[in-house]
């Protein structure tokens, strides 16, 4: 981080500062606790890991129940869910199984630099946490041999994303997790890799914002907490080398922007890669663990309670997919054989099924259950907060209702506009919890929409052609934003988009209030057929919602809850539905749009 950056980023954190403060210890009507305790983190885990022990073959590996083979990092997860369920006094009469893909797992791993090992800097943390938890369970000479295997191979030889292999440009997030394990292979005396460590905690400083977060290539939202959550661990297992005092004021100030980007639903942001997968609020709890330690060692126990919260609110998000049978790792309920939200090059069930246990097995390790929840930002609001330029993100939070608005998207996953529409207590599918695109770099089990859809306007351009703001992206993020208000009962801001219309900026007033969110459409010089496409739930693997107009609204009903999107201005709209249908990670929806001339529309959305 330059000098320049240093500078920006002294604005940045007193912003962030500033909201954080002005809505600390303010209680929302009606709040309350959650009452859980780390247990709960068990308590979704197992089911997990009970169903993968039938996946686990003669060798001890992991075989994917979809694909049908092992799949890169599979055992290694499995061990480490395993792990810390038996450390925390659950799965006894597993010990056996664990242990014996605790055995091929270190024997791979210590054989990885003459048969390479597909993620080699996975497995490390995943089979100390195995260690932790049955080294005082096995016959000692099988300890001393998973002892040899962890700790006696050189990091540059086995691991794939290191120095001795890759240019220090092209090293990324992959060697966080070689970061971590290393720190608790020093912590138990199995190897001190500090230099290791150390040299490659170097080539990440460059790859952090002044927000505090990570820049994976592309701004994937996911790969922002990956790297903060190993780092994190990294320092709870006792990293305290030359860059210490860097990563502890990264994870601090990433910590506070998590705090602000999050869904007060517990649902963690959209935005790129490996999104909508049921690990990431497991990763974020682990993230708010460690932060809430933090604070209350510090005596600073508002904040403390903030992330205690925040880290609830997130498991609990993730409850209802993980109650299914069998569990579901992507926010749908379509079954699990369709693979419907997985990643196309990766992103297995097996293996991120698992993900999900074995960090919220990190997260039972880093909880501590005396700290008193507090209410989170996102439950007390109201502010709106933006990423500009990395992430290009905007969020807005006001009385239980969030929205998420990605301001120049990368469209192998995600579509310029409004993205994200929740209210606190509601499926958050209901609303819209992503946007859709034609070409996405995931898999849908029905046909994906033929053109990019996010909440927003349309119009006809000069050569009488339909255009769409979801459509737009560009080398930099160009939309001016200016905030009129921002209160605990209401928000309200502006984004333009220059250069996007011919005949002006294309204009987007926002107001978020407890009565739900009002968006006013329209371009600058620009009297012709208007647009506003809305998304509209159908199918999300469980039910089919009932999608009907009603006089000047779109409504979705679905299990007793309905969406509405009302057109306010002007009189004279059109409603619509598109023939097709749209799949996201989260289901199939149907496409509302709005039509009217003049230039300008103004429509309401709630859920209730």
């Amino acid at each position: 981080m330059g000098q320049d950056q240093w500078m920006k980023g002294c604005e940045v954190q007193k912003e962030t500062h500033e909201i954080i403060g002005r809505i600390g210890g303010d209680i929302p009507r009606g709040w309350e606790a959650t009452g859980l305790t780390r247990d709960f983190y068990a308590d979704l885990s197992e089911p997990i890991v009970r169903q993968a022990v039938a996946w686990q073959d003669k060798d001890g590996r992991i075989i994917d129940p979809y694909v049908h083979e092992e799949t890169p990092t599979a055992t290694a997860r499995f061990v480490g869910a395993l792990g810390f369920l038996i450390r925390a006094g659950r799965c006894l009469d597993l010990v056996e199984v664990c242990s014996k893909s605790m055995e091929i797992g270190c024997l791979d791993l210590y054989e990885a630099n003459r048969k390479p090992l597909k993620g080699a800097e996975f497995y490390v943390k995943e089979l100390m946490a195995g260690y932790i938890a049955l080294k005082g369970r096995v016959d000692g000479e099988v300890l001393k041999r998973w002892e040899k295997h962890l700790g006696g191979y050189n990091p540059e030889e086995n691991y794939v994303a290191v120095l001795a292999k890759v240019k220090a440009e092209n090293i990324h997030n992959f060697c966080t997790f070689a970061i971590a394990g290393e720190a608790f292979k020093k912590k138990y005396g199995l190897a001190d890799n500090e230099g290791f460590i150390d040299r490659h905690i170097e080539i990440q400083k460059r790859l952090f914002t002044e927000f505090g977060m990570y820049r994976d290539p592309h701004d994937p939202m996911t790969y922002d907490g990956v790297p903060r959550m190993n780092l994190s661990l990294a320092l709870f297992a006792g990293y305290r080398g030359k860059h210490h005092a860097f990563v502890d004021e990264m994870l601090r100030e990433g910590g506070l922007t998590t705090l602000l980007y999050m869904s007060p639903t517990g649902e963690c942001p959209y935005g790129g890669r490996s999104n909508q997968q049921n690990f990431n609020e497991a990763m974020i709890a682990l993230i708010c663990e460690y932060e809430a330690s933090r604070y209350q060692r510090q005596g600073k126990l508002e904040l403390a309670g903030a992330f205690k919260r925040m880290a609830r609110l997130s498991a609990l998000s993730v409850k209802r997919w993980l109650e299914m049978t069998p569990p579901r790792f992507t926010k749908n309920s379509f079954p699990p054989d369709s693979q419907h939200g997985r990643q196309k090059a990766y992103g297995y069930y097996g293996a991120y099924s698992l993900l999900i246990a074995s960090q919220f097995g990190f997260a039972h390790l880093l909880a501590d259950d005396t700290i008193p929840e507090k209410p989170a930002p996102c439950e007390a609001g109201g502010y709106v907060f933006r990423l500009k330029d990395a992430f290009h993100k905007v969020f807005a939070t006001c009385q239980g209702h969030h929205l998420e608005i990605d301001t120049n998207a990368d469209f192998h996953y995600d579509a310029t506009g409004l993205g994200r529409f929740h209210r606190t207590g509601f499926p958050t599918e209901l609303g819209v919890s992503c946007p859709f695109v034609t070409h996405p770099d995931y898999l849908v089990s029905r046909g994906a929409a033929p053109r990019n859809i996010a909440i927003g306007p349309g119009w006809i351009d000069g050569q009488g052609k339909r255009r769409w703001l979801a459509d737009f992206t560009g080398e930099k993020d160009v939309a001016e934003m200016e905030v009129m208000e921002k209160s605990a009962g209401r928000v309200r801001f502006k984004l333009a988009y220059p250069g996007i219309c011919s005949r002006g900026r294309v204009i987007e007033e926002y107001q978020l209030d407890g009565d739900g969110l009002v968006i006013s459409n329209s371009i600058e010089n620009y009297s012709g057929e208007f647009f506003v496409q809305i998304p509209l739930l159908a199918d999300n693997g469980r039910e089919t919602p009932e999608i009907k107009i009603e006089k000047n609204a779109f409504v979705v009903r679905c299990g007793g809850n309905v969406f509405k999107a009302e057109c306010l201005f002007p009189q004279n709209t059109e409603l619509s539905l598109e023939s097709f249908e749209a799949s996201n990670r989260n289901g199939v929806y149907k496409v509302g749009f709005f039509k009217a001339p003049g230039g300008k529309i103004t429509c309401r959305l709630g859920v209730r």
